[in-house]
């Protein structure tokens, strides 16, 4: 009998999780929008892409894997009945891949309205990239850091405009100096480094671009478990207490899609938020460890003269 009393006690665990976590429950709708997100095919960014279509945005997705990109395409129209869903491909981890993929969207779109910086790794390879990267530091920050840069003048002709960028709360454990030596690797460590530079990159980009109509904030999406469905026994189990205590993707997705669509969001830039509320970031947000990181990232991504705000 203890089986039973051990699911009746996580089902519970689930309804108190599932009713007291932050939703988003205006209908307001995106017609005429248009919105990219990385790493849109599957997870919290497939939950985000799928809410914002359901709204009537265009919606680009920017995913490594064609193929697992144009599949999340086809179950995004059927689901939201919306056919102005389309997938640019994207590798984070190569500067060229986020140039191509800026060159292709700016020869296709005459606009941006919403930049959803979802794509994120952890522990995915303990390696350097072809541009001297460490991998997982170049998906999550440096990348991004590029892409968003380049789109920004896009980003201000589309103005008002809003950029989101998914971090963590771990960023609370995370630092920036070695971000890209393999000395002292870990790749929980790289992950918190990882998402503190989300954040400050968060915070300094809303100082940049204040004024310009172009609001940018952090959306921490909470734990999520995106991994249901597994074969062993022992893995249906832990899945079954994973999905008690942990949200699921689109509850994960709920802050993200409050940023890029709430009216209450026009005037916030700069901000960290968690469960569709504004939320206290860590002292190691600050305007020097911003600017520092700002330097460091556009040596590290060769940004041109041109290119910087």
């Amino acid at each position: 009998m203890w089986y039973i009393w051990l699911v009746l006690t996580l089902v519970l665990i689930k309804l108190y999780n599932k009713w007291s976590t932050g939703k988003f429950y205006d209908n307001s709708v995106m017609s005429g929008k248009v919105v990219i997100v990385t790493g849109g095919n599957s997870g919290i960014g497939y939950a985000t892409a799928l809410e914002l279509a359901k709204r009537g945005a265009k919606v680009i997705l920017g995913c490594r894997d064609n193929k697992k990109g144009l599949r999340a395409v086809e179950r995004i129209k059927k689901r939201s009945r919306n056919t102005s869903v389309r997938h640019i491909h994207l590798d984070l981890a190569s500067f060229t891949s986020v140039r191509k993929f800026v060159e292709e969207f700016k020869n296709t779109e005459a606009k941006l309205d919403v930049l959803i910086n979802n794509a994120g790794t952890s522990g995915i390879s303990q390696d350097y990239t072809e541009d001297g990267v460490v991998t997982d530091m170049q998906i999550n920050h440096f990348g991004p850091f590029l892409l968003t840069l380049l789109l920004v003048p896009m980003l201000k002709k589309s103005a008002p405009s809003r950029v989101v960028i998914v971090s963590s709360v771990l960023h609370r454990f995370g630092r920036i100096d070695d971000l890209n030596e393999m000395n002292r690797y870990t790749y929980v460590q790289a992950f918190c480094n990882s998402k503190l530079c989300n954040v400050l990159f968060t915070t300094e980009l809303a100082r940049r671009l204040d004024g310009t109509g172009v609001v940018v904030n952090s959306a921490h999406p909470g734990q999520v478990n995106t991994s249901l469905y597994k074969s062993t026994i022992f893995e249906k189990l832990r899945s079954l207490v994973l999905y008690s205590f942990f949200k699921s993707p689109y509850d994960g997705a709920q802050t993200s899609v409050y940023l890029a669509v709430s009216d209450e969001c026009d005037q916030i830039t700069g901000g960290y938020f968690a469960d569709c509320e504004e939320s206290k970031m860590s002292l190691k947000v600050n305007e020097i460890s911003a600017n520092k990181l700002w330097s460091y990232s556009e040596s590290l991504v060769k940004l041109r003269p041109e290119e910087t705000i």
